[in-house]
């Protein structure tokens, strides 16, 4: 393999999706434009985006201005030349991270590619959960017709491995702490992108914000105000998935630039961080979040890398019930370096770009916790697990 490096990555703040997101006014492809210029400056070619061999951007529900191929739509309206071609990947929970994996497959292969920019993007304001879903009837001849609802799979899991609700109202509560904590002490300054936005008020009315941060986070979280929620997806006596022991829906942006070692040298790019393993897998649709239990273990066996080396483990919170699963399966729930400043629930799971927010979030963590390795996964909706590794070389 070719030497290929991340060189410098940017996210937005992760608004809370709903009438009252702080992005509520701002469009999807409008969103991936701003990172997309951020990138280029920070790391010193503004002026020389003709350089760019390609946008990948990951994006799943492409509907609305999710719609018309958002990643080339993306190059178009951030005014980058019309020379550089833009396309859109989707593998739903995943597809940030997918984008950037497929950045790096196509520099490695030596047909010309040697500069492109990668991430995700989501606006889960204007296309909200299952807007435009058309299942197909006949889903119950091959899984539960059930699966086709996230939830209702996060039910199942618990169920099956026995992850009570005090387990998961935990991970929710420390989610929070850890990422009102880090944005406290201004861990996430560097790696958010300060934007204006016409931000809708109670009154019907806008007003002028910065958004500088993540909007989702609740600082006020308890275990006793977690255990008052009633439970959302079922409503049995063994339910146990709330509103608070998940993900939240989000709209969010972020990107990273991806470079070979000798295009590094031609324009004087530092690198930072290296692909060491990825891997997708498919699992029962029926216990959907169990995937990175699976595709961790395959990660690190196709790296020759065994756990102990893992210095920091991003496992995306989608629910609590699967993420304790995972990590209580993998042995690292109690890690100290798992999940450092939040997750899914209190940062937020903007979809399309969790898996690129993910690989932002590592590139500012890594140097500052002096970790040399680190593993992210998620699980992925209709049964998939996705993880990577990534080596610190800045």
């Amino acid at each position: 393999m070719r030497d290929i490096y991340l060189v410098e990555s940017v996210r937005t703040g992760i608004a809370k999706a709903g009438k009252n997101s702080w992005f509520a006014n701002l469009r999807a492809d409008d969103m991936a434009g701003l990172v997309m210029n951020e990138v280029m400056r920070r790391a010193g070619l503004e002026d020389k985006k003709e350089e760019l061999d390609g946008v990948i951007l990951g994006g799943t529900a492409l509907v609305n201005d999710m719609a018309s191929n958002i990643g080339r739509y993306s190059v178009v309206m951030a005014g980058f030349p019309n020379s550089i071609p833009g396309c859109t990947v989707d593998r739903f929970c995943s597809s940030g991270v997918q984008a950037i994996f497929n950045a790096v497959a196509e520099i490695n292969m030596g047909w010309g590619s040697e500069l492109i920019l990668a991430g995700g993007v989501q606006h889960m304001t204007h296309v909200p959960m299952g807007f435009g879903n058309l299942h197909n009837p006949r889903l119950g001849e091959f899984t539960d017709d059930n699966a086709k609802g996230m939830g209702w799979t996060a039910e199942m899991v618990a169920r099956k491995y026995g992850i009570t609700r005090e387990e998961q109202d935990l991970m929710a509560y420390e989610s929070h702490l850890k990422a009102h904590k880090a944005t406290q002490e201004g861990l996430f300054k560097d790696e958010i992108l300060p934007i204006e936005v016409d931000a809708p008020q109670k009154d019907g009315s806008t007003a002028k914000l910065i958004v500088d941060r993540d909007q989702g986070i609740r600082p006020e979280t308890t275990m006793e105000s977690l255990a008052k929620m009633e439970t959302v997806f079922m409503k049995d006596e063994a339910a146990t998935v709330t509103a608070g022991n998940a993900s939240q829906t989000n709209d969010a942006a972020s990107v990273v630039l991806v470079a070979s070692g000798e295009k590094c040298k031609e324009l004087g790019l530092k690198p930072k961080m290296k692909l060491v393993g990825f891997k997708a897998i498919g699992v029962d649709p029926i216990y959907m979040g169990i995937g990175p239990a699976v595709a961790i273990p395959m990660v690190l066996k196709q790296a020759g890398m065994t756990m102990d080396q893992i210095d920091i483990w991003e496992i995306n919170e989608a629910f609590a019930a699967q993420a304790v699963y995972c990590t209580k399966e993998l042995g690292i729930r109690n890690h100290p370096l798992l999940n450092p400043r939040g997750s899914g629930i209190a940062l937020g799971h903007p979809l399309g770009c969790t898996g690129a927010r993910i690989v932002t979030t590592l590139m500012n963590e890594m140097p500052y916790y002096g970790a040399k390795y680190a593993v992210e996964s998620m699980c992925v909706g209709h049964g998939q697990g996705v993880a990577a590794i990534w080596e610190w070389v800045g």
